[in-house]
């Protein structure tokens, strides 16, 4: 596995890559994960894909000096990749969180893409974050200027939870982003760049459909966080799109995953 940084405005971007095939396939992480979380599948795609992970703004090695990033900062870091490895051409994946990014980027790279691959895609209907993506950015900011010192919030988080107003998964979020440094820019980070990555749903489908972008969306069975009936409505019945269920929760990315992609390899 080679590990390389690349050279931005806002910072220097790392990457893993790993792999021997002609193809190129780049990879986005999870919101709080990191680039190497996708060496489990080294075995099923190393044959067919040189695989590029990137460590995107305020994860794993990335130095990122910019308060947040935008849809135009990963295309530049896409772009920066695939001339990296001489490839104008390439392939996809992302992660929960990455899987939004690479959803939004669809206007731009589809025309590009051979093939796209979303691993429990967050950016359809996930639990929990219509709160987050529905703040006013201005409110957003405030809380950014509000929070950098955030014991007094913590303990209304932690009131609000007893008293039954604040979601489990908005509590635990919060509690466990925002008493470090590094996690709470990264944290906010990603929070002010919502707004650069969204793209309607149906807009999804369309470019699905009207490109007849080969797709292999993978979502688990028991995954808590994800809207299944809204990611069925979006993704099924479009020919060029496999929806696969797995019996996982919401970190798909693992054994079941690495022997799955093996066994559509085969065949």
């Amino acid at each position: 596995m080679e590990s390389f940084f690349l050279d931005h405005p806002c910072g220097r971007v790392h990457t893993l890559k790993f792999g021997s095939g002609e193809k190129l396939l780049i990879a986005l992480h999870g919101f709080s994960d990191r680039a190497r979380m996708f060496s489990v599948l080294q075995e099923a795609l190393g044959d067919n894909y040189r695989v590029v992970a990137i460590d995107w703004p305020f994860h794993g090695q990335t130095e990122w000096s910019k308060v947040s990033f935008n849809k135009q900062d990963m295309l530049d870091l896409i772009g920066q990749v695939a001339e990296h490895e001489g490839k104008k051409r390439f392939n996809l994946m992302g992660f929960s969180f990455g899987a939004r990014l690479a959803q939004a980027m669809l206007p731009e790279l589809a025309p590009k893409l051979d093939k796209l691959y979303l691993l429990s895609p967050d950016g359809v209907k996930t639990k929990g974050m219509t709160l987050a993506v529905h703040t006013p950015m201005w409110v957003r900011k405030l809380l950014y200027r509000m929070l950098k010192n955030p014991g007094w919030f913590v303990a209304l988080l932690n009131f609000g939870r007893r008293m039954q107003v604040v979601p489990p998964l908005i509590h635990h979020f919060l509690t466990n982003n925002l008493t470090r440094p590094e996690r709470f820019q990264r944290t906010f980070g990603c929070w002010l760049a919502l707004d650069s990555f969204y793209l309607r749903r149906r807009n999804i489908k369309a470019i699905l459909q009207n490109t007849g972008l080969p797709a292999d969306v993978y979502i688990g069975k028991n995954d808590p966080m994800l809207g299944q009936k809204a990611l069925k409505n979006l993704f099924g019945g479009i020919p060029n799109v496999r929806l696969i269920m797995l019996e996982e929760g919401h970190r798909l990315v693992g054994e079941g995953l690495a022997a799955e992609m093996l066994a559509a390899v085969k065949q």
